[in-house]
């Protein structure tokens, strides 16, 4: 045999070992009927297909072990473990119908796709279906949806909502709860609240998630997934009508540009609201009004079967009239429903634009991933804001803030093939630049406590920050059955604030400071640790421990405290995943102890001075339960639940009738339900049994939220309450007619309280179509 032979003998050996190994099958229902066009997707990979029209797929792939993600419409999507030996495999997918069986779910809570049932991980995945079901318009809409996830409306504009998860306060400085929009994370905590529009999925993850989130995941972290492109030209139309002069038109398409190549994905939406609210003082009936334009664009580029590149742009504008409608007490606010009292109409405007590049690498031996971006997010207040939440001109407010951030992530994981290793190892930068104008006036009515009156007090700042982050987590196999997983981080972060102060009269502007500059650099490690073990192949259990982090920051124009320090928390949780009866019933269990230290509270110790100090040790523990069944066909029952039990360990807060600091030890956390509860059952009817599938559907759901406190001092609370949505209509693969109503029972809460209150949102009720391709 010829030289020449042997390398084409080699050769060939090498490209049949290399590429004429795959895996190939056929998709079916239950019937045994074929099941075209599915979707089969390799997890982790840039490998996926399309079955053709009988069913049949294929799919090339080396030696390893594989997740299958396999979906289509009108069945239960399924994730198919596979192992690839040294030949080709033979495999055949059943599905079974969507309305006997519970869909497998994929999520990224942890930065690479895993299913949801066997992350041990206490995390909630809404897709869009289901955010259209429970019609979550905003992050307002997210009370209950998860256990232990309590939203704050802390003013009546669009971006001043707050989650609060386990009790970690989360409307004040920072944020509690980290939000990542498309992996780009949201700085500014009156930024990271937006419309939901275009959205694949949002996923609530519960406890802190320092190890691979970082800063400010210190409750928790909120995933906002917007929809990617595809292969496949799809597109939809949606318009939503209701009280409240409620108007919500949607459109959103998805085409591939290049075929096999380049796909776009594209989403336009334009809100608004008319008036809840009412001002004597202005006579007006028409005292606040919202409108939103949001649109995003999502580009796909498949370089090679190894490389893809994504651009993701998304811009939001918010204009809210009416915004912070509140009143001086909780008596008034109860007495007085959605009636305010001042002297201005208090509009907010709003803008995000948020732009990113994600370049993935999938290989043999390792994935990379990086994202780069850029945010540019401003808030101003046109005219003023009345901050005396009464009929007398005493003290008004104007303000406006521009901000710039820039994020690289890098990222290495391990490939889709991984066995008994799975690793992610990274960093993470950024930047950020800040600026901003607060002017707070004593008006005329002033004078009865300053003759002075009226005058300005005005403040300016810039702010500058830059940090860096390295990050690792590994999870091994010890056994089959036994995971252990180990991660850390370590993030260092460098601020500096420089700023000064004028006095206005008269219309003369006359410094009262000149520029000066505070500077503090903040560092934080943040572990974690998992114990997981499978009992059965459906069921697991897991003990973990992890630890976050809330960044420090700077107190404007206060010389005795001109900084505070980073807040701390440690989480301890045990928590137990089954499916039973085929995938027909799914119950998840989490009991967690989670600890809060050194907590930030806008407080003074003198009576005088007040600040953000590190005042508040807190420690809350409770129980969290997820369950989802379809105990006949058709019929879907879900429900959360959870409880909690805080108490301050350390509270001290300056008391003003003694005069001194007292320690509040024993008080219960703030805006923390005791207990809250989500259940609802939705029964489908099918009308036809063409192709169109054609069904009637009701749903009721029924939320039942226990007694929380709305200030420190536990003075003042709201009791428990509870508030029944219900939704009916048609639906059909090409259009969809619902009529829904939200808090049909018209139940009145206190939303907001903590030295101004306001009530949360009345019974609103509308009606939506959809038509899609």
């Amino acid at each position: 045999m010829s030289f020449k032979n042997i390398i084409v003998i080699i050769l060939c050996l090498w490209a049949t070992n290399s590429f004429a190994q795959k895996i190939q099958g056929t998709v079916k229902a239950e019937s045994g009927e074929v099941v075209s066009f599915a979707n089969v997707v390799v997890l982790n990979s840039s490998l996926g297909t399309v079955a053709d029209k009988s069913g049949n797929f294929a799919i090339p792939l080396k030696k390893g072990k594989y997740e299958l993600q396999i979906s289509a419409v009108g069945f239960a999507s399924k994730i198919q473990q596979v192992e690839m030996i040294d030949k080709s495999l033979i495999l055949n997918i059943t599905l079974s119908d969507n309305t006997q069986t519970l869909g497998e779910v994929v999520i990224t809570a942890d930065k690479v796709e895993a299913s949801l049932q066997k992350t041990p991980l206490a995390v909630t995945s809404l897709n869009a279906k289901q955010l259209e079901e429970y019609r979550v318009w905003t992050i307002n809409d997210l009370t209950a949806l998860a256990p232990s996830t309590f939203t704050v409306e802390h003013g009546n504009s669009t971006g001043s909502s707050f989650l609060n998860i386990r009790g970690s306060m989360g409307f004040s400085n920072d944020q509690a709860v980290a939000t990542y929009v498309d992996g780009v994370y949201q700085f500014d905590y009156f930024s990271a609240p937006l419309n939901f529009s275009n959205i694949e999925r949002v996923e609530i993850l519960r406890g802190p998630q320092g190890t691979l989130y970082g800063r400010n995941a210190f409750g928790g972290v909120l995933n906002v997934i917007t929809k990617r492109p595809t292969n496949k030209t799809s597109g939809f139309a949606e318009i939503d009508l209701g009280n409240y002069g409620q108007q919500r038109y949607s459109v959103g398409f998805n085409a591939p540009l290049i075929k096999d190549k380049l796909f776009v994905n594209a989403g336009f939406q334009s809100n608004g609201r008319g008036a809840i609210y009412d001002n004597p003082t202005l006579n007006t009936k028409d005292f606040d009004q919202h409108n939103a334009y949001i649109g995003n664009i999502n580009l796909k580029y498949l370089v090679s079967e190894k490389w893809t590149i994504d651009l993701n742009t998304r811009y939001e504008s918010d204009k809210d009239k009416g915004a912070y409608p509140w009143l001086a007490t909780d008596s008034i606010a109860r007495a007085n429903p959605y009636t305010v009292y001042g002297n201005w109409d208090n509009t907010e405007r709003r803008t995000n634009f948020n732009t990113s590049a994600s370049v993935k690498y999938f290989g043999n031996n390792f994935n990379f991933t990086s994202i780069t971006s850029f945010v540019d997010y401003h808030i101003w207040l046109p005219g003023r804001f009345d901050f005396d939440f009464s009929p007398a001109e005493l003290i008004s407010f104007t303000t406006w803030t521009k901000q710039n951030q820039w994020t690289q992530e890098l990222r290495f994981s391990s490939p889709a093939n991984a066995n008994k290793l799975k690793w992610t190892v990274g960093s993470f930068l950024f930047g950020e630049k800040s600026t901003n104008s607060s002017t707070t006036y004593f008006d005329k009515d002033y004078a009865l406590f300053d003759p002075n009156a009226p005058y300005a007090s005005i403040g300016n700042g810039k702010r500058n920050a830059f940090g860096v982050a390295f990050f690792g987590q590994a999870t091994y196999a010890i056994t089959p059955q036994f995971d252990i997983t180990v991660g850390t981080r370590y993030d260092i972060e460098h601020r500096e604030l420089t700023q000064n102060s004028a006095f206005e009269k008269d219309g003369v502007v006359m410094p009262m400071t000149t520029d000066s500059t505070a500077k503090k650099t903040f560092n934080a490690f943040t572990p974690k640790v998992i114990l997981s073990q499978k009992l059965t192949e459906n069921s697991m259990i897991y003990g973990s421990y992890a630890k976050g982090f809330r960044v420090g920051g700077f107190n404007f124009g206060n010389t005795a405290n001109p900084t505070y320090n980073p807040e701390k928390s440690d989480n301890y949780e045990v928590g137990v995943k089954n499916t039973f009866l085929n995938n027909r019933l799914k119950i998840n269990l989490t009991a967690f102890y989670f600890q809060q230290k050194d907590q930030q509270v806008s407080t003074s110790q003198d009576g005088i001075n007040y600040a953000t100090l590190n005042v508040g040790d807190m420690d809350n523990y409770g129980l969290e339960l997820e369950a989802s069944v379809l105990p006949i066909k058709n019929l879907q029952i879900d429900w959360t639940a959870s409880t909690s039990h805080s108490e301050y360990k350390k509270l001290e807060l300056f008391d003003a009738i003694s005069n001194s600091v007292i320690n509040y030890k024993g008080n219960k956390a703030i805006n923390n339900p005791a207990l809250q509860s989500m259940l609802a059952v939705q029964y489908d009817l099918p009308l036809s049994k063409s192709t169109q599938n054609i069904k009637a559907f009701v749903r009721g759901e029924f939320r039942y939220i226990g007694e929380y406190q709305l200030d420190f001092v536990n003075a003042y609370r709201q009791n428990a309450y509870s508030m029944v949505n219900a939704r009916a209509g048609v639906t059909s693969n090409h259009f969809d007619v619902a009529i829904w109503a939200r808090n049909l029972n018209d139940v009145r809460y206190m939303a907001f309280g903590y030295g101004s209150y306001m009530m949360g949102t009345p019974r609103m009720w509308g009606v939506t179509v959809t038509g899609k391709f």
